[in-house]
């Protein structure tokens, strides 16, 4: 059946309106693929709440403590951690934890009591936490966005959540490995946006871990009230007395995260193998990428309490360009297959005699193989612990280590976010390290995150740009000849 003039007209204007509609999820798919955005709607979901991480904590903790917010009221934070503690203490009765006391101070209009809370701690306007003795204060900046301006709602109940586990901590204190007097300021200081570690600093001084640098040039070892060393991708060689400094250091039952430079391995590959892991010279081009070319990996391990809560949470993890990591050879002299991230290995290494060595991998990462590295799928972080052949009930304080294929996964570029799988990744493996109980990682809740990989992104434009308009063309079809 032919259509008239003016069905034609119309049908080619429903035609043009499809098109244009088109081009614009066009340009909208790019435009999202380029800026991956935040949208951020925890501010919009009703009342405040309080995520699994914080009612634990307020099921570990015990006693009576009281909280004083000292903000003034023109704070963009007053009204909503007023809320936020309220809330805290509500759920601290329903699951039988700590007795919390709440006080409100605006430092303007009750100077008195906000001189005498500065003396105890409050070091300007913030949360001063008091329990026994003990104090932890949060500044005002920590419950608002990076730019200072905006209450962010998974901020302020990290930063409270923190609060709490530092109350009931005696303090854990790890070091960061510097490069001696040629290294300047220590790298957890950098706050580049990019490249800096104050990110990943921040985090963990929010769970209470004192940070203090290390340098293996100027001292004979390792200060004793260090619970574990951080390497997080050192420039420069680790000489011969400073690289036994460190084994020795391990085999007494130390505890190191390794976070491999871009080349080389800072002579610690007969280290790492006696720990049961080798370290591939390559770095690994990534095959699934993000749409700022990070590569993703989601491939995480359900059975170690590094990546198990990540896991759960289908968490996916970026890397740039990481190093592979393989099981060093056994004693036997067999070299051991690549395992993949759902096994655990125990072998019997060389220098360490503290009974055997797990070795667990936790994350891998689908690769481009190559004709040199022609497997597909790469482990870019390991775990060791030693003393597998020891008995529970010993008094034996095992070693442990953490590869990860470079260093930065947990830079400022992946770990400033509130909703960070890398920065609760880094978090993970150094309260692994110290014996932390629970996970590091936030509440991601409220927090619409559009950050697909590419294979995605395409899913997205073929639907958008193809499956879309061409439905709505056959019903403006199939409407044109009921018309007609």
């Amino acid at each position: 059946m032919r259509l008239s003039k003016g069905q034609r007209k119309w049908f080619l204007g429903a035609l043009v309106c499809v098109a244009l509609a088109a081009l614009a999820a066009i340009l909208a798919d790019t435009l999202l693929a380029r800026l991956r955005p935040t949208l951020d709607l925890s501010a919009y979901c009703g009342e405040p709440t309080v995520s699994e991480r914080g009612r634990t904590t307020l099921m570990e903790t015990s006693g009576t403590l009281s909280v004083a917010c000292v903000l003034p009221s023109e704070s963009p934070a007053a009204a909503p951690v007023g809320q936020l503690l309220r809330k805290f203490a509500q759920v601290s009765r329903e699951v039988a934890g700590a007795t919390i006391e709440l006080e409100y101070v605006d430092p303007r209009e009750d100077a008195g009591t906000a001189a005498r809370l500065m003396a105890q701690g409050a070091n300007g306007p913030g949360l001063l936490f008091r329990q026994a003795g003990r104090r932890v204060f949060v500044p005002e900046r920590d419950l608002l966005t990076a730019q200072g301006s905006v209450y962010d709602p998974v901020e302020a109940e990290t930063a409270v959540t923190a609060a709490l586990m530092r109350l009931s901590a005696e303090g854990v204190t790890v070091g960061w490995l510097t490069e001696g007097a040629a290294e300047g300021r220590p790298a957890y200081a950098d706050t580049d946006p990019m490249d800096g570690f104050s990110g990943f600093r921040r985090a963990l001084e929010r769970e209470g871990i004192r940070i203090v640098p290390v340098s293996l040039q100027e001292a004979r070892e390792i200060p004793e009230s260090v619970s574990a060393l951080l390497i997080m991708g050192p420039r420069h060689d680790l000489s011969a007395a400073e690289r036994a400094r460190l084994a020795e250091w391990l085999d007494r039952g130390g505890r190191l995260l390794y976070a491999l430079p871009p080349a080389g391995d800072l002579g610690l590959s007969p280290l790492l193998e006696d720990w049961g892991i080798r370290v591939e010279a390559t770095p690994r081009v990534p095959s699934r990428n993000g749409a700022d070319g990070t590569g993703l990996a989601d491939r995480l391990t359900d059975n170690h309490p590094i990546t198990r809560e990540l896991t759960e949470g289908g968490a996916q993890v970026a890397f740039v360009a990481p190093r592979a990591l393989r099981m060093a050879t056994t004693d036997h002299g067999a070299p051991a297959a690549t395992p993949s991230t759902d096994a655990t290995t125990t072998l019997r290494t060389g220098s360490v005699d503290h009974g055997s060595v797990t070795v667990t991998p936790l994350v891998s990462i689908d690769t481009l193989p190559t004709e040199t590295l022609p497997d597909r799928v790469a482990t870019v972080m390991m775990a060791a612990e030693s003393g597998s052949g020891m008995g529970a009930d010993l008094a034996f304080h095992r070693g442990r280590v953490v590869v990860v294929g470079e260093s930065g996964f947990a830079t400022n570029r992946f770990t400033l976010g509130h909703a960070s799988a890398n920065r609760d990744l880094a978090v993970n493996a150094v309260r692994w390290l110290v014996e932390l109980p629970g996970s590091g990682a936030s509440s991601g809740a409220g927090v619409l995150r559009v950050g697909q990989d590419s294979r995605a992104w395409r899913l997205d434009f073929a639907i958008a740009v193809l499956f879309v308009p061409m439905t709505l063309c056959l019903l403006l079809w199939l409407a044109t000849r009921r018309h007609g």
